[in-house]
């Protein structure tokens, strides 16, 4: 029998998608965001939960190594895997589970965004295998050579969202002052994207749910940046300052430029982000 993943039982995903619960809530007002709570309670470092997290992370907090430093310190993160109390553990994360179905819809929370899905879905596998079934074999050491290569720097996932400083500070925290910076870190996020019109917050929102449904997101990133661009060449016909059409001929291009590309990439954000601005600014002036 081979190994399936299973994305609602893999706590790292589950920590990710927690994390980014919380961005969504601020860009949505919203301070007091469940997810925090659900963060301070299950993911302590005491909790067979908070191990495990710990075990994930340890993949993700590595410098390069070299091929056979990577299959030892597999070895050795997941013999200590073995060492977690598998009961508690599965009654702890089926708690977390039952919590998050209470606070919001499950398959929406599910279909966030997770950078190096194949990596966390490879550690869940070896992590869930057993250590004498034949039958698991193939998936076993196909996990292996995934999460080595990572651990080389070799593995090159499609990048489905590059994370943000704020992402980052979380996980640069040990665990206990992560728990302490949450307050700081969310009033970090939230003046930078405070002034943001609703245009702006809602690309972020759609950039950060639309779960790894890559084409999804590009289909309204497109439908986007033709509307922006309609708009801009609509009002560029009133500028008369040579410099500033320029200008807007320029961000003109980069939109035509989004329409054509296979995937929306971090800088096309930025690009759109930028055009909604311009477009507000104008229709004011007009």
């Amino acid at each position: 029998m081979s190994l399936k993943h299973n994305k609602i039982k893999n706590t790292g995903i589950l920590f990710e998608l927690l994390v980014r619960k919380i961005a969504t809530d601020v860009l949505d007002g919203k301070q007091d965001s469940f997810a925090i709570k659900l963060m301070r309670e299950h993911f302590h470092p005491k909790s067979e939960l908070g191990k495990e997290l710990q075990l994930y992370r340890t993949f993700f907090n590595t410098p390069k190594l070299t091929e056979s430093k990577a299959f030892n310190m597999l070895d050795l993160i997941v013999q200590r895997r073995r060492s977690l109390n598998e009961k508690v553990l599965s009654a702890q994360k089926f708690l977390l589970i039952k919590e998050i179905k209470q606070n919001c819809d499950l398959k929406q929370f599910l279909n966030g965004r997770v950078p190096s899905y194949k990596v966390y879905a490879s550690i869940y596998k070896l992590f869930e295998s057993g250590s004498d079934d034949v039958m698991q074999l193939e998936d076993v050491v196909k996990s292996r050579f995934l999460v080595v290569e990572h651990l080389q720097g070799i593995f090159k996932e499609e990048e489905i969202i590059k994370e943000s400083s704020y992402v980052e500070a979380l996980r640069g925290q040990d665990e206990e002052i992560r728990y302490l910076s949450y307050k700081f870190l969310l009033e970090r996020f939230n003046e930078k994207y405070s002034n943001f019109n609703d245009k702006q917050k809602a690309l972020l929102r759609e950039y950060i749910n639309k779960g790894t449904d890559v084409e999804q997101f590009r289909k309204y990133a497109i439908a986007e940046a033709t509307f922006l661009e309609s708009q801009i060449k609509k009002q560029s016909v009133k500028i008369k300052n040579e410099v500033t059409r320029i200008k807007l001929h320029e961000v003109v291009a980069q939109l035509k430029n989004i329409q054509a590309k296979p995937i929306i990439k971090e800088n096309h954000i930025t690009a759109l982000l930028i055009a909604y601005q311009l477009v507000q600014d104008m229709n004011s002036l007009s």
